[in-house]
């Protein structure tokens, strides 16, 4: 069996958000089009969502944690659709034996 190997994980989704600045003089106060674009990581933790801005840099690094993340939980899904596979078997299996003795 081979070993699992996810490098680092999180929760989360990388987001795009676009806002305007504030500064009245800016474009983006005036023309929707010129609104300042940025990533963000945005998770949601002890009941709240949070967004941190990240660099463009950043976001390569974050996006394979998350995909990371994922892999993790479709790898432990499966652990758990082959748990309640077994644990189904057991049942039927206990019930045969019942209708049998009696």
């Amino acid at each position: 069996m081979r070993a699992l190997s996810f490098g680092p994980l999180m929760r989360g989704s990388v987001v795009e958000r676009v806002r305007k600045c504030g500064r009245p003089n800016c474009a983006c106060a005036r023309e929707p089009s010129a609104r300042h674009r940025g990533k963000y990581l945005s998770v949601h933790l002890g009941g709240r969502t949070r967004a941190l801005p990240l660099r463009e840099e950043d976001v390569a690094r974050v996006s394979q944690a998350i995909a990371a993340y994922k892999r993790l939980w479709a790898v432990i899904d499966g652990l758990t659709e082959c748990e309640l596979s077994d644990l189904q078997r057991e049942v039927r299996e206990r019930r045969r034996g019942r209708a049998r003795r009696g």
